[in-house]
């Protein structure tokens, strides 16, 4: 099959889209499959070897997207179409609805190629108490409504997701949903720093707990403070790395987070350091080794990539119960899940896994057991059965 992958940025810029898409090319050509990325993006100045291609757009697209919505329809169904005839490309597939995948669908249907969407987050779901959603803009609501259905398959990357499709009229037999991947191997080499861990607070007596995520409201990591200050009134050990960008912010909003056993690490980036694909960096794979419980306090995720790598740590899970994550953990086997907001249910359950031993052993085998349904090689046959009933159906 030639598979063509049409995503907004591309490397040097990486993140769990990127990375998936990274990763489905290159076991798609491993396979023997054609797979090329086609991209809005400057390219970098150095060139990765890769046994994929990867084909640049103007980087002013994106700019165009936002300025003249026709203007950036036409430039890029005259290059897609360039693509097309040059490659003869037997599917493609849209990561990000809003706005790539909305101006491109009217090219598939004209041109009678089969096409596959898959949403990332704020391109689908809305969730107003934090101003989170593209579609909370009415004209892009509008737009997602009109041209979304018109895909010929959908990736929900949980059942979440599935469900927002529903809602836009979209028949489940046109979904498949495929969780986003992870490399067990980097995971399992890993092994726990006794060094890092007395860096972070953290002795024999001390658990460590970390959470994982970028600065933003729909991630709970205000309540983290709360939560810190119960469970000292609890007696319970422990220190606290949270990892991600913008975190420095918390810090700043909460001065006392030192006092409470807080610390924010800015230096263990979810970049590698040793392959610009690998993804989470190799620092921040021996944190989640060395820690003790892994806390999310989330309060909305489309997916939640980072349970996932937690799992692949064979850590013992404190989350909670928002979209997203009920469709990743299941709730005492490989994580407990707490309402979301619920800092008091949040405190509680996240004593218990620290303080009880056996607990913790049981939710650590659970996750472990639970992080073999997301490597690549499964995630990405899954890929593969869905283009080729796509192009059967469209057939």
């Amino acid at each position: 099959m030639k598979i063509a992958h049409l995503i907004s940025q591309f490397y040097p810029v990486l993140g769990g889209a990127e990375i998936c898409v990274h990763n489905v090319c290159s076991q798609l050509a491993a396979a023997g499959h054609q797979a090329t990325v086609v991209t809005t993006i400057h390219p970098a100045p150095d060139k990765p070897v890769l046994d994929y291609s990867i084909v640049h757009l103007s980087p002013h697209t994106n700019g165009l997207f936002r300025r003249a919505p026709f203007l950036a329809r036409l430039y890029l169904t005259w290059k897609l179409a360039q693509l097309q005839r040059r490659h003869q490309f037997d599917l493609w597939q849209v990561t990000m609805g809003y706005p790539l995948g909305a101006l491109a669908v009217d090219f598939f249907r004209k041109s009678g190629v089969p096409c596959v969407l898959r949403c990332c987050g704020e391109d689908i779901q809305k969730y107003p108490e934090i101003n989170y959603g593209y579609r909370l803009d009415p004209v892009a609501d509008a737009l997602a409504r009109r041209q979304y259905p018109k895909f010929d398959g959908f990736v929900a990357l949980t059942p979440s997701v599935r469900d927002e499709y529903f809602a836009l009229g979209i028949p489940e037999s046109k979904i498949r949903v495929i969780p986003n991947g992870v490399d067990l191997a980097r995971f399992r080499s890993a092994r726990r720093d006794d060094a890092l861990r007395r860096e972070l607070g953290a002795d024999e007596a001390t658990k460590l707990i970390v959470s994982v995520g970028r600065y933003h409201g729909k991630k709970g990591f205000d309540l983290i403070p709360e939560i810190a200050a119960g469970l000292k009134a609890k007696g319970v050990k422990f220190a606290w790395a949270v990892v991600g960008r913008g975190n420095e912010a918390l810090e700043k909003k909460f001065p006392n987070l030192a006092e409470l056993g807080v610390k924010v690490v800015p230096n263990v980036g979810r970049y590698a350091d040793e392959d610009a694909f690998c993804l989470p960096s190799r620092k921040l794979i021996e944190l989640y080794r060395s820690a003790d419980v892994f806390a999310f306090p989330t309060l909305l995720e489309t997916f939640g990539m980072v349970l996932v790598e937690a799992m692949a740590a064979a850590l013992p899970i404190v989350t909670t119960d928002a979209p997203g994550v009920r469709d990743v953990i299941t709730d005492g086997v490989d994580g407990v899940k707490a309402k979301a907001g619920d800092v008091a249910e949040f405190t509680a359950s996240l004593a218990d896994v620290l303080t009880c031993p056996e607990r913790a052993a049981a939710l650590s085998r659970g996750s472990a057991a639970a992080a073999e349904r997301y490597g690549w090689d499964r995630v990405t046959q899954a890929y593969l059965d869905l283009y080729r009933d796509t192009i059967a159906r469209c057939r």
